[in-house]
C-alpha cells in the first residue's frame, strides 16, 4: 500500500488511524476525505479532499493512483437515543458513503487493490452465557445487527472487481479521550463503578491503540479477507471491565447499581447494547499474525 484513502478520518478513530499510519509507514501517502476546508493541516504526505455524501460528490482532483481504502465514515452509533431519525442517519451514513466510495471506485479506481471497511460486532445480535461469536456466524436480529448486514453488503459488490474486501466488526473501543471510558470518567472522579443491571453481561472490547494498528495490519496483508473481529482475546463482564478502568484512575471502588429500567429510560433502544452477551472470538485475526499489546483491561 503506498496512496490511502481514509473516509470518517477526523473522528476518534480516524485521528489515531493517521496519526499511526504516519508513524509506522513511512512511505505512505494519506488523502483524508472532509466535509469542509475548516482548519486543514496538509503536508506533503496528508491531502485533503472534499466529499459530500448527500449530494453524491467526490472532488474529481481525488488521484486516480489510490491503492488502498479504509471506510471509517458514520455517525456515531451511541452519541445520541435510537429516535427513527437518529436510526435512518446511523443507516444511511454508513450505507449511502460506502455506496458513494464504490461508485468511485468503478468509475475512477483502477488500481485500488484493497478496501477495508468499519463495521462492528453489533452483527452478532444478542449471545447465550458461554457462546463465543465468530466470523462465520450469521447476523444476529435486531437494529443494530441489520445495520451491520446492511453496510457490510454495500461493499460486498467490489469482491466481484477482484477487490480485496475486509470487514473490521468492532468491539467496544477503550480509551480515556473517547467512547464509553471517557462518558464513565465523571463517576471516576468519585471512584464509583457503574454496574449496569447484573454487570454480569460480557462485553468484547479492544484498545484504540490495538484497534489502528488492526486496521493498518489488515490492510497491509494480503492474505486476511472478509469479516474480522476486532476485539482483545478476554471478553470481560461489564462489571469487572468497569472496575479495571476505574482502578486506572483510582485506588478505591464504590459499585453503584444501575437497574436495567433506568438505563431504558435514558438511554431507550441504545440501552439494549449494554444489557445484552456479546462475546466474540478474536481467533482469526491472531491467526493471521496479529499480536495484541493489550489482551487483558488492565494492559491498557
Amino acid at each position: 500500500m503506498k496512496n490511502i484513502l481514509i473516509s470518517g478520518g477526523t473522528g476518534f478513530v480516524g485521528k489515531a488511524l493517521i496519526a499511526y499510519l504516519l508513524e509506522h509507514y513511512p512511505d505512505v501517502t494519506l488523502t483524508i476525505l472532509v466535509r469542509g476546508e475548516v482548519a486543514l493541516d496538509p503536508s506533503p504526505r496528508v491531502k485533503y479532499c472534499l466529499w459530500d455524501v448527500n449530494k453524491r460528490f467526490i472532488d474529481p482532483s481525488l488521484s486516480e493512483d489510490i491503492d488502498t481504502i479504509i471506510h471509517l465514515a458514520g455517525a456515531n452509533i451511541a452519541e445520541k437515543r435510537w429516535t427513527r431519525k437518529r436510526k435512518e442517519l446511523l443507516l444511511k451514513s454508513r450505507t449511502e458513503s460506502g455506496k458513494l466510495l464504490v461508485d468511485w471506485i468503478m468509475a475512477h479506481g483502477r488500481k485500488v487493490k484493497t478496501f477495508v471497511s468499519a463495521s462492528a460486532v453489533g452483527w452478532y445480535g444478542e449471545g447465550k452465557a458461554g457462546q463465543l461469536f465468530k466470523e462465520d456466524d450469521p447476523a444476529g436480529k435486531g437494529f443494530l445487527a441489520d445495520v451491520c448486514r446492511k453496510w457490510e453488503a454495500t461493499t460486498s459488490p467490489l469482491i466481484a472487481r477482484g477487490i480485496r474486501v475486509a470487514w473490521i466488526r468492532t468491539g467496544l473501543v477503550l480509551h480515556p479521550s473517547g467512547g464509553m471510558w471517557k462518558a464513565l470518567s465523571a463517576s471516576f472522579r468519585f471512584g464509583i463503578a457503574p454496574r449496569f443491571a447484573s454487570g454480569r453481561q460480557c462485553f468484547s472490547w479492544i484498545g484504540l491503540a490495538d484497534l489502528v494498528s488492526l486496521y493498518a495490519f489488515v490492510a497491509a496483508h494480503d492474505h486476511v479477507v472478509g469479516p474480522v473481529n476486532a476485539v482483545a482475546p478476554h471478553p470481560v463482564s461489564q462489571l469487572a471491565l468497569t472496575k479495571a478502568l476505574l482502578a486506572k484512575q483510582s485506588g478505591s471502588s464504590l459499585v453503584l447499581p444501575v437497574p436495567s429500567f433506568l438505563l431504558k429510560l435514558a438511554l431507550g433502544e441504545l440501552s439494549i447494547e449494554l444489557l445484552k452477551n456479546a462475546a466474540v472470538s478474536a481467533d482469526k485475526i491472531q491467526q493471521a499474525g496479529f499480536q495484541f499489546s493489550a489482551k487483558n483491561p488492565s494492559d491498557l
